[in-house]
């Protein structure tokens, strides 16, 4: 006889939320097929662009992508990389490059950043050396892989005047990762799967473009002033002037490296942290979601335990199934989307898509701490320098980690 208690009416939201987000899931992937399907028609709008990079190190990513920055499937484009200084260990490799490709590529010092993150005064510096006949302004972030056609397919939804800006999203390769690199690529998917098909309130600025025009009608330099999160800030002005936001997944790009378990806490408890600040609204539904489900999933397998040492069968055991199966179903459908625009490569083997898959639960968990830790903290540390988050207008800079010394390129 199947044994009930009151508790497991808690179960009902969570069910009904994984039901949906399997349903979001499945739209999703639809969403994804259309796209590549259609990845090989010609675009119609393909306007002179300037993609603006900003780099910090001599990182894997960066060494990937830049053969195929210099060639790609578009007509008319220049590539700004943004440094620091001179003394970043990318330097050399940039300008090695530069000289190269003198018609494609140039390399700009931004100097240091004295009241705003280093990247977005990174990216004004990229911003102001832009060619005057750049039509569109593109930001790409350095630490990643791309595809050849990767500003083709971003850039053709701006043909439409209604469209203010598009974007991708980063995916954390599977492919030889470890435990904490396989965590931190689950938690990354809540945010991917949260961008809609029909249109989303959120743009990620590490694959991003809008038109200059756009830039500079809704003051987007002076907004970036004093921020430390360049995305954020854009997708709050541009849902201030009703201006859709189109997230194409053919612009999926990729991060290969791997990080440790401290590097895990520090990167989510950051992003939460950022969160907080620029998107307060969404950072309370989070902390009440995820402490909801927290508290319920932890009462449900303890009922579970209970249960089962008294050897009765009970509507928690059975939930605790339908939680774990929801939550691998979603992770999965996750999985196929990136598969299908990524290849087999990027979602690892068997094995590591098995764990992905589990660790549902876990990230949820994982983000109900990030969210209770982001109540008391306001300083983040992001590509070594520590920063307190006054406000989404007002960044102190709090101190630098010295510049490493750079290398020859190889």
């Amino acid at each position: 006889m199947l044994t009930a208690h009151w508790f497991d009416l808690l179960l009902l939201p969570l069910l009904g939320r994984g039901l949906l987000r399997l349903w979001e899931g499945r739209q999703l992937l639809r969403y994804v097929q259309h796209c590549v399907a259609a990845r090989t028609q010609p675009r119609a709008y393909a306007p002179f662009v300037t993609v603006i990079a900003p780099c910090k190190g001599d990182e894997e990513g960066l060494r990937r992508s830049l053969p195929t920055l210099t060639a790609l499937d578009f007509p008319h484009y220049e590539v700004i990389f943004v440094v620091e200084s001179e003394t970043d260990t990318a330097w050399p490799r940039l300008t090695a490059w530069a000289q190269q490709h003198p018609d494609r590529l140039r390399v700009v010092v931004a100097g240091q950043s004295t009241d705003s993150g280093q990247k977005v005064h990174n990216l004004l510096a990229g911003v102001r050396a832009a060619r005057p006949e750049s039509e569109v302004l593109a930001f790409l972030d350095s630490d990643v892989e791309i595809a050849p056609d990767w500003l083709r397919e971003l850039v053709a939804p701006l043909g439409d005047a209604q469209v203010g800006a598009t974007g991708g999203m980063r995916w954390y390769s599977l492919a030889g990762a470890d435990l904490p690199s396989l965590w931190r690529a689950n938690w990354n998917t809540v945010i991917l799967t949260n961008l809609h098909p029909t249109g989303t309130s959120f743009v990620w600025g590490g694959s991003m473009a809008l038109r200059r025009a756009t830039f500079e009608q809704l003051g987007l330099a002076e907004r970036w002033r004093g921020t430390l999160s360049d995305d954020y800030t854009v997708s709050a002005v541009l849902r201030e002037h009703r201006r859709r936001m189109v997230f194409v997944p053919t612009c999926l790009v990729v991060s290969p490296d791997g990080i440790g378990w401290r590097d895990l806490w520090e990167f989510t408890t950051r992003q939460i942290v950022i969160t907080r600040v620029y998107h307060p609204g969404m950072w309370r539904v989070a902390l009440l979601w995820y402490s909801f489900f927290t508290v319920v999933t932890l009462g449900i397998v303890a009922e579970s335990i209970g249960d089962g040492l008294t050897g009765r069968f009970s509507t928690a055991q059975l939930g605790s199934v339908l939680l774990v199966l929801l939550g691998a179903l979603d992770d999965n459908l996750s999985l196929s989307a990136v598969k299908t625009v990524l290849g087999a490569r990027h979602i690892g083997d068997r094995g590591r898509r098995l764990l992905f898959c589990l660790l549902h639960i876990p990230t949820a968990m994982l983000y109900t701490t990030n969210t209770i830790v982001a109540l008391f903290r306001r300083v983040v540390v992001w590509r070594g320098v520590a920063y307190r988050l006054v406000s989404a207008q007002h960044t102190q800079i709090l101190a630098r980690r010295p510049p490493l010394v750079p290398t020859k390129p190889s």
